[in-house]
């Protein structure tokens, strides 16, 4: 078919041009089936080549007739010429670019085709000229473009040393598993890389790309730039050997892909400035330009739907060769994405260039754009963060990058971390005027470094700000989504690594004896446990404590080192006596005074006056050398009283010497007369004991008498006599009694004489007893006669008291009862914890106390790392304090324990 303007079959080279003379004559005429058939009339073969249809339809398209085009009539004279040529045995079409883009061209065939496919059955056959799925593209090739090839032995020495570099890279992983089989294709394709083929089909559908003839053009450019290359480095020709310098070769691949802009940006360009050529000076190795050629060819398709584009390990297969490693080219191909504009990827992992801008092109924009003020703020708010003030041992605060002439009152309140911008010097001139003329030297910290490359940070800063501004724009379910937070994830460890590796040093006052103060410094320790997220206060904390330390986080232990230089430093030269309030200022403006965790210092004064080494006088002031102690007593009740008030006491001189004399009168005043006690065990039942301890020795002056006062202990017993209720009221060790049956007040009560009788109601007794100034109340109540059992108020606070102790006699029932009253807020008096048994046991006693479950279990977890997990464990207490009378009985009724009349007070 030729002449659009006639739109007519060359019918006279059937000699039969007259017949169809008429189809075009007076204007364009479809013919039917059987105007062809009588064309066709012959037993002759006749053969009909139909080339280029698309683009000749196309221009039919555009030419009116009637209601509709040219191309209409076209399309049924091609439909009827298809189903005529069906029906004879010696006619045979061939059409041409079928697959073609002219869309209108494209889809007027395949109409024809479709209308005419109920007619021709199985006659009709798909011919691909250049089949690229066989290798006969090579044997093309080799015939149009070469004069002469290797011979055959060196052919398999090429194919034996791609093969090792390929099954190398199989077992490393960066190739396909079966990689080496690729060796076998090369006699074959020789002197081609087995993968072009795989690469030129990624395209062959391109409007503009004729299968064979374009093909031939295409690799006569990439022959140009193998004969081009200094280098005799070329073992198999493949697509990464185009050289973009070369304008044919620029040229004939952007007539293919339009992708002018891609190769100026990130491929090549004159001044060298591409993205390829910039890593390629950085590496000295030509491995991001060959990558980005391979990459490039592999994305010329423009065709809607096309697979493009090249997985890591099909890259590594093209670019492989017995002079490089696969690692030359992963690696280009990991800086290059990291800086290309162009460069995407599916959700299979294809790489691809494409016309259109990629992620890290809008990062780079909103990066460059980013505001200066922000880009700051978020440096400071990142060293902010990462050296967070938390557990305050080193540093109260953390001041990023501030105007140091705007901190001095911050600094005069405590110490404080500053961060600020390395300088070439250490440290930096700036910190040292503004530490010059600081008077809390003590106070000040600065983390800095001496490397000048704060502009590595706000580039790390900017990219980080545009990731996050970038997530507004990518949505969820974006194509570019998982890429954006994969930068997102990137950039922060780059931001962080980045702040570490410039803000490395150290910086802390000391005082050297005879010089001025000055700052010192020390590496950041950078040792940690990399599963955990960084700490820089830790990190701080252990580059302090290292040697030489300035901090000592833990003031019992180094307790003598401390306490020397405190009274070195802190206190008034050749005195002995200093003002606390003093001290405390000394220690911010003592450069040479180490740095102790938050009161520490508070805590350093308990220790020393404990140990008795420093002694606060009482008016604000503390002595270094106190004076001379006077002796004491400590005592301490061993059993509880008996019915007749007596107890133990355990006797222990204080401040007493070495062979300490204690002399006691009960009831009665003490001299060194009195009677002395022997063994510091005494038994009684006195009202009051006083005590003398003297000190033979002379070491310590003898002082004051102390006196321990018993307690009075109310009880009573309840009998029946004759069908009448009695109650008799007790106290020990002495005292007279008073009582009240109405409910007042038994101070103003009838005195006690004996028995009381009592109804057989319900009946509260309120006792008061009192002997030589002591005093002592209880409430007694009787629930109605025959009603057993104690009657609790559940809503009244209640207690539970027991004279000789309620006991909890197992490991189960002691952690049961503590669980309990944790969920009650119970608190015991009396309490004492027994573990173990026999020689190996410990007892802890608390007296008159009242502590709670959470106390006692403190206690009972250190106890318990002395012994075995089915060590026995009881606890005893005399008396349990409850919100609630209900919370008293749930209690009673979990443990298992009888309340008793008297056993309940509220």
């Amino acid at each position: 078919m030729k002449s659009p303007s006639c739109s007519r079959f060359e019918y006279n080279q059937l000699g039969k041009g007259e017949q169809f003379k008429s189809f075009w004559e007076s204007g364009p005429k479809a013919p039917d089936e059987n105007d062809w058939l009588q064309l066709f009339e012959s037993d002759l073969p006749i053969l009909i080549l139909l080339d280029e249809m698309p683009p000749y339809f196309h221009i039919l398209d555009t030419q009116k007739v009637g209601n509709g085009t040219v191309a209409d009539i076209a399309t049924r004279a091609f439909a009827n010429l298809l189903t005529a040529a069906g029906k004879k045995k010696n006619v045979c079409v061939v059409v041409s670019d079928l697959a073609a883009a002219y869309d209108s061209g494209a889809s007027l065939i395949n109409r024809a085709l479709k209308d005419a496919s109920s007619e021709l059955g199985r006659q009709e056959r798909s011919i691909t000229p250049v089949d690229l799925a066989a290798n006969e593209i090579y044997d093309i090739l080799r015939k149009r473009l070469f004069v002469s090839l290797p011979d055959k032995a060196e052919i398999e020495d090429i194919a034996d040393a791609f093969g090792r570099k390929l099954e190398e890279a199989a077992k490393s992983k960066t190739a396909n598993r079966g990689a080496e089989a690729i060796a076998d294709e090369i006699a074959a394709t020789y002197p081609f890389h087995p993968r072009l083929k795989n690469v030129i089909a990624l395209f062959k559908e391109n409007e503009q790309f004729k299968q064979t003839r374009g093909l031939i053009e295409l690799v006569s450019r990439l022959l140009k730039s193998v004969w081009a290359r200094n280098a005799n480095d070329v073992f198999l020709i493949g697509p990464q050997h185009f050289d973009l310098s070369i304008s044919d070769v620029r040229d004939k691949l952007t007539e293919i892909s339009g992708m002018r802009d891609v190769i100026a940006k990130d491929l090549w360009d004159i001044q060298k400035s591409a993205h390829a050529q910039v890593i390629d000076l950085q590496t000295g190795k030509e491995s991001a330009t060959q990558l980005g050629a391979l990459l490039l060819t592999a994305s010329l398709s423009t065709a809607v739907s096309a697979v493009k584009g090249l997985t890591r390990e099909e890259m590594v297969e093209c670019l492989v060769s017995p002079l490089r490693e696969p690692s030359d080219f992963l690696s280009a191909f990991d800086e290059l994405e990291k800086v290309a504009w162009y460069v995407h990827h599916t959700p299979e992992g294809r790489y691809y260039f494409d016309r259109q801008e990629n992620l890290t092109k809008l990062l780079q924009s909103l990066a460059n754009d980013a505001p200066p003020n922000q880009v700051d703020e978020l440096i400071r708010h990142r060293l902010r963060e990462m050296f967070k003030a938390t557990r305050k041992t080193c540093y109260d605060d953390v001041l990023p990058l501030p105007k140091l002439e705007e901190v001095a009152d911050r600094v005069r309140k405590g110490r404080v971390l500053l961060v600020v911008n390395p300088d070439s010097k250490i440290p930096p001139d700036e910190v040292q005027k503004f530490f010059e003329g600081l008077s809390q030297k003590n106070n000040i910290c600065v983390l800095t470094g001496d490397k000048t490359a704060m502009g590595s940070v706000e580039k790390a800063a900017r990219q980080l700000y545009a990731a996050k501004k970038a997530d507004g724009r990518i949505p969820a379910g974006h194509p570019q989504r998982e890429d954006l937070e994969r930068k997102q994830q990137s950039y922060e460890q780059d931001f962080n690594s980045t702040i570490l590796n410039l803000f490395d040093k150290v910086l802390f006052p000391i005082q050297r004896a005879g010089k001025p103060a000055q700052l010192i410094s020390k590496p950041l320790d950078m040792t940690r446990d990399g599963a955990k997220p960084f700490n820089g206060e830790e990190q701080i904390e252990k580059t302090l404590i290292s040697n030489p330390p300035k901090l000592f986080p833990d003031v019992e232990q180094d307790f003598d080192a401390i306490r020397d230089k405190a009274q070195d430093l802190l206190w008034p030269e050749n005195q002995d006596d200093a003002r606390w309030s003093d001290v405390i200022d000394r220690y911010t403006e003592q450069a040479g005074m180490q740095w102790l965790p938050p009161k520490g210092l508070d805590t350093l004064k308990t220790i020393a006056c404990n140990r008795g080494l420093w002694e606060d006088l009482g008016n604000g002031y503390i002595t270094k050398k106190p004076k001379k102690k006077m002796t004491s007593v400590q005592f301490i009740p061993e059993s509880q009283p008996d019915d007749d008030g007596r107890l133990r006491l355990r006797i222990n001189p204080q401040n007493a010497g070495p062979a300490p004399r204690i002399y006691y009168a009960e009831d009665g005043v003490v001299t060194d007369s009195s009677p002395q006690l022997q063994d510091q065990i005494l038994t009684t039942n006195a009202l009051r004991v006083t005590f003398l301890v003297c000190d033979p020795s002379g070491l310590y002056e003898t002082g004051i008498p102390v006196t321990w006062t018993n307690k009075l202990n109310l009880r009573n017993e309840l009998t029946e006599r004759d069908g009448q209720r009695l109650v008799e009221l007790l106290v020990s060790p002495q005292g007279s009694i008073r009582y009240t049956l109405d409910g007042s007040e038994p101070r103003e009560g009838t005195p006690y004489t004996g028995a009381i009788g009592i109804g057989d109601g319900d009946v509260l007794i309120r006792v008061f007893a009192e002997a030589d100034s002591l005093e002592a109340k209880n409430d007694f109540r009787f629930p109605a006669k025959g009603n057993r059992g104690v009657q609790v108020d559940p809503v009244k606070p209640s207690r539970l008291v027991s004279q000789s102790g309620r006991k909890l006699d197992s490991r189960s029932k002691t952690f049961e009862g503590l669980k309990q009253a944790a969920e009650k807020s119970i608190t015991f008096e009396g309490m004492t914890l027994t573990v173990g048994q026999g020689s190996q046991m410990m007892s802890i006693n608390v007296g008159e106390i009242a502590v709670d479950a959470a106390f006692i279990e403190a206690l009972l977890s250190k106890v318990l790392e002395k012994f075995t997990a089915d060590t026995p464990v009881t606890m005893t207490f005399r008396k349990g304090h409850f919100t609630s009378g209900h919370d008293l009985s749930d209690f009673a009724s979990k443990l298992g324990i009888e309340l008793k009349v008297g056993d309940v007070e509220q």
